[in-house]
């Protein structure tokens, strides 16, 4: 054997196993042995493969274990046995997870007692213990000592008790208690003398809400409430002392407690068991908690039943009454041992019609409810009205077992509906004899009847509106308005008094009604219907709509309106509306009772004023525009338009002044008619026509969005070469015009200079030379230029052009299918008073073409709101090459006004064509 070896022998059958195990002993342990035993076998690390094999070739189960109860090995039929493999358990307290009884605890270890109810159904040499699938198994057992050289082992050997064989020991007494035990609804549990628990079963885990393991050992008045839980202890120890029971060997009501702290209602029933000098007590429990609730439910449903107003009646399939309630006494005069047992035949009166009573049986019989209005006779032969109701009482699977008859004495009902009857024949001859429409509606506000005064309001006869509802006969708008306004009809119990209600005539035309009602209550408050009249007011109504629509309509006018009074000295103001008041500044207040003279002042023309007054004088009307004066001494621009009003006898009692702030109005009138000379002037400074030369063909056109536009586009020919411009000032305005204007005179200059010169100007030195010339008045004008300028040299077909931040032309080559885009490097003009702007040459072919465009070209939008934008314009323009540059544009135009449909141009439209013969 290796030094950290050794061996343990024991018996088996008839020969001897030596058990070799490979454990390591720390240096400190092995000069103290017993605090290894102490500790417990964790040292030990393996068995040898020969021991393994000999024990696993074993039919009995073989478990070794250190002296903690902890597994150390596990043979093969160990594991058939318990249902885990060695690798599951080994280092786990064996006893514990397959829930063995404690007692089996090796020596050493905290024990807790083992209760006498399993000490009762076991021998000294078997067991019952839990499988890893939860089965209960029972094995006869030997737990052997091991001790060698200081190393304590437990070997526990166990072999299975066939189920065969359980009727030949104590183990089968054992086995059918558990069945019972785990089977019974009832919670079963054993206490010892001092109440701790011994035992429980499966429902008493369930009622309790505590598991097996969490109540062993416990006391038992962990299941009580205060006070029974502080008083259980004294209540053992009395009875130990004295042997005077109280309970034990009874039974009788009490109340346990949850583990969730709830407590709950049980029948405990309690029996004494001696085991030698051992005293044990068995309590047997049963939940209540349903049947107090059932009871509870009885007793609030025979308290219903008692308590109602009603007359209750339960017969059974032969017509026995077997049971009326106290109201039936009351409302029948029969006491109740006169009527159980006998046939409700005994209330008949004989004056209930028999077409009644047979749809009674009929409907009763085929399972179905019944209601309706008899009359029966009480013990003392007293005539009585009931509203009965049948309802057939069925069992759980739906079979008619019983009748329930309930009825409600109607009898006073039934007289006051008669003198009403009465009553209401006499107000209908009143009402035949007056003009208004007399009406009256059930509760539900349908009309039950009417008098013929509603044909001469409605158009409908009496009989024709019976069973409407009111609501049916209003304008779809005051339905609604009524359905939200008014409550739930069962709410309205007040009288109402001209009430607008808004008919619709039976030929369609608007009626309108003044209606008046008050609810008719019967004995026990509660509305049974509705007595009113109406007057048509529609001629009243639609003259008082009038007058208010027109009252509505000055006070909300935007012009301000004044009445005055011209049998008055001076014509003093008796109305002025809230818009005039927005106008001059002045309050109603400060108005009224004042001439208007008020609002004139220094510069009020003297010819305005005197027409008015000629037209006071006269009596007649007068239109004038004149200077007034607000509150605050701000002038403004008035047209006052007067007009008289005449009496009966032609005289002049009143002058209505219409008077509206004309002020922006004029200030526009004037800036339109700026605008107007200065597109005049702009329109003006562009070709008229397009230019046509030998090797060139150039066409423009330019639409302003506005009166006036910011582009601008140019083409003129000298010493060989055509130049074109198109340029958009920012803007549209007729500071715009202007500076587009001061721009064409700048750059007409500057080619002026240097026509037929040598030292002719390129295009990028005329862009630099016009930021330069208009870099301050730009500035100053808060405005900037977007400029393509290009030159073409006629007999080279040289082409040279500079960009100033505008759109990029378009080349559309003869040879190619698509355009092609030219820019060049620079800055708008106005930005920065010295700017560089590149120049790029380009030699075109005959069939060429070139397109010059303002961005409102692209950016014109439909009414989806989608740009017309470059794609479109390029495929447009290529669509057209065999055109003329002239027809071209128009072509290009007539798809933009296409593409925009209803929408406006949001700004302006310039293009210009170069094509080259």
């Amino acid at each position: 054997m290796a030094p950290g070896d050794h061996r343990l022998c024991f018996r088996f059958g008839m020969g001897e196993v030596f058990l070799t195990l490979d454990w390591y002993m720390p240096q400190e342990k092995k000069s103290n042995p017993e605090s290894m035993v102490v500790e417990g076998m964790s040292g030990v690390r393996s068995i040898d493969r020969f021991t393994r094999s000999l024990l696993d070739s074993f039919d009995e189960a073989v478990c070794v274990l250190d002296e903690a109860g902890c597994l150390v090995f596990l043979n093969r039929a160990a594991e058939d046995l318990f249902g885990y493999s060695e690798h599951e358990l080994r280092g786990r307290p064996i006893f514990s997870v397959l829930e063995m009884p404690l007692g089996l605890t090796p020596p050493g270890r905290e024990q807790k007692p083992i209760t006498r109810a399993e000490e009762r159904f076991f021998s000294a040499n078997e067991i019952r213990f839990r499988r890893k699938g939860g089965t209960i198994v029972g094995a006869r057992y030997k737990l052997t000592p091991l001790n060698n050289d200081g190393v304590r082992l437990n070997l526990l050997r166990l072999t299975r008790i066939e189920p065969r064989e359980r009727c030949e020991g104590a183990l089968d007494a054992e086995f059918n208690l558990q069945a019972i035990l785990d089977t019974i609804t009832d919670g079963v549990i054993v206490i010892d003398d001092v109440g701790t628990i011994q035992l429980l079963n499966p429902a008493a885990e369930r009622l309790f809400g505590y598991k097996r393991e969490e109540l062993i050992g416990e006391n038992v008045n962990r299941l009580m409430p205060s006070p029974y839980h502080e008083e259980h202890d004294g209540y053992l120890a009395h009875y130990r002392e004295t042997g005077i029971r109280k309970i034990i060997g009874i039974g009788r009501e009490v109340a346990g407690q949850r583990k969730d702290g709830t407590t709950f209602s049980m029948y405990l029933s309690v029996g004494e068991l001696k085991q030698g000098n051992r005293r044990l007590f068995v309590g047997i429990t049963h939940d209540l908690t349903r049947r107090k609730q059932n009871e509870e439910y009885l007793s609030i449903l025979s308290g219903a039943v008692e308590q109602s107003p009603n007359a209750i009646l339960i017969a059974d399939l032969d017509g026995r009454i077997t049971f009326v309630n106290r109201a039936f006494c009351r409302l029948t005069g029969y006491e109740i041992e006169e009527v159980v047992g006998r046939n409700p035949r005994l209330l008949q009166s004989g004056q209930t019609p028999l077409g009644v009573c047979k749809r009674l049986w009929e409907t009763i019989l085929a399972g179905k409810e019944w209601q309706g209005e008899i009359q029966d006779r009480k013990k003392s032969g007293e005539l009585y009205w009931a509203l009965e109701t049948i309802t057939p009482i069925r069992d759980a699977s739906g079979k008619v077992t019983r009748y329930l008859a309930t009825q409600r004495d109607i009898t006073e009902q039934k007289r006051d509906k008669e003198a009403l009857q009465e009553s209401e024949e006499r107000f209908r001859q009143v009402a035949e004899m007056v003009g208004e429409w007399l009406w009256e509606q059930d509760p539900e506000g349908r009309y039950i009847y009417s008098s013929g005064a509603v044909y001469a309001i409605l158009g409908w006869k009496p009989e024709e509106i019976i069973g409407k509802r009111y609501l049916d006969l209003l304008t779809p708008e005051d339905r609604e308005h009524w359905i939200e306004a008014i409550p739930p009809i069962e709410r309205i119990n007040e009288s109402f008094y001209k009430l607008i209600n808004h008919y619709r005539h039976k030929d369609g035309h608007e009626v309108f009604t003044e209606s008046t009602g008050a609810p008719i209550f019967d004995d026990q408050g509660r509305v049974i219907k509705w007595r009113g009249m109406d007057l048509d007011i529609t001629a009243r109504k639609q003259a008082e709509d009038i007058l208010r629509q027109r009252e509505r309509a000055i006070e909300a006018a935007s012009v301000g309106i004044v009445i005055a009074d011209a049998r008055q000295p001076h014509y003093p103001n008796i109305y002025v509306n809230p818009a005039l008041s927005r106008i001059t500044g002045y309050t109603r207040e400060e108005l009224l009772g004042r001439n208007l003279k008020i609002l004139q002042g220094p510069e009020t023309e003297e010819a305005a004023k005197e027409k008015i007054r000629e037209a006071l004088r006269q009596g007649s009307n007068c239109e004038v525009v004149l200077r007034n004066y607000r509150k605050d001494g701000t002038p403004f621009w008035n047209e006052l338009l007067l007009s008289p009003v005449r009496d009966e006898q032609g005289i002049v009692t009143h002058y209505i002044g219409i008077q509206t702030d004309v002020t922006e109005r004029r200030r526009a009138e004037e800036e339109r008619h700026e605008l107007e000379i200065a597109k005049h002037i702009q329109l003006s400074l562009l070709p008229k026509k397009p230019l046509r030369l030998p090797r060139a063909e150039i066409a423009g056109v330019c639409v302003p969005a506005t009166h006036v536009g910011g582009d601008y586009f140019d083409y003129f020919h000298y010493d060989g070469n055509a130049d074109i411009v198109v340029a958009d000032v920012s803007g549209h305005s007729v500071g715009a015009a202007l500076i587009m204007t001061e721009m064409r005179s700048t750059l007409k200059a500057e080619i002026r200079t240097t026509s037929g010169s040598s030292s002719r100007k390129s295009a990028a030195e005329i862009l630099r030379a016009l930021n330069q010339l208009l870099y301050e008045d730009l500035s100053a004008a808060e405005l900037f230029i977007t400029m393509f300028y290009l030159k073409y040299d006629l007999g080279r077909r040289l082409l040279r052009y500079a960009n100033a931040g505008h759109n990029r032309a378009l080349l559309q080559r003869q040879r190619d299918q698509t355009c092609s885009e030219l820019d060049a490097d620079g800055l708008i003009l106005g930005v920065k008073p010295d700017v560089f702007f590149e120049e790029r040459t380009l030699i075109l072919e005959p069939g060429d073409r070139l397109l010059l465009y303002t961005d409102g070209v692209i950016e014109a939008q439909n009414e989806q709101g989608e740009f017309f934008g470059i794609s479109r314009l390029c495929n447009r323009f290529s669509a057209d090459r065999s055109e003329s540059p002239e027809m071209t544009i128009r072509e290009l135009m007539s798809d933009l006004r296409t593409f925009c449909g209803k929408t406006e141009f949001a700004d302006d439209i310039t293009m210009v064509i170069l094509q080259v013969r």
